[in-house]
């Protein structure tokens, strides 16, 4: 049985692009890009657990069925495909967290400063 990890992966770079593209140009909102893939984040993840549970249960219970390998190649290419996901997730909140947490600091500062908590 084959994989398609190369396919996944450039249809998944590319449309993440072609998202980010669209949020950076204004055509779409910060949020309508990170909600979209939020979504697929998480479709990805229950069906990859879904399939990996099952196929759990059916070694555990030692019931071989001829979905069994259909399900297992269903539930790699959801975690494949969950894997460039969760790097596009990283992405897209890496560059927010510095500059909250520095306004974060600032603002304790200027309360500092002017005799605050």
């Amino acid at each position: 049985m084959t994989y398609d990890l190369i396919t996944i992966s450039i249809l998944l770079i590319l449309a993440y692009c072609g998202s980010y593209i669209l949020y950076q140009e204004n055509y779409i909102k910060k949020s309508a890009h990170i909600r979209l893939w939020n979504i697929l984040i998480l479709i990805t993840f229950l069906v990859s657990v879904g399939a990996g549970l099952t196929l759990l249960g059916l070694v555990e219970y030692g019931v071989a069925l001829p979905i069994s390998q259909s399900l297992l190649y269903w539930h790699i290419e959801f975690g494949i495909a969950m894997f460039w996901i969760a790097l596009f997730h990283i992405h897209s909140y890496w560059k927010s967290s510095p500059g909250q947490n520095s306004k974060e600091t600032s603002n304790k500062q200027s309360i500092k400063k002017r005799g605050g908590v």
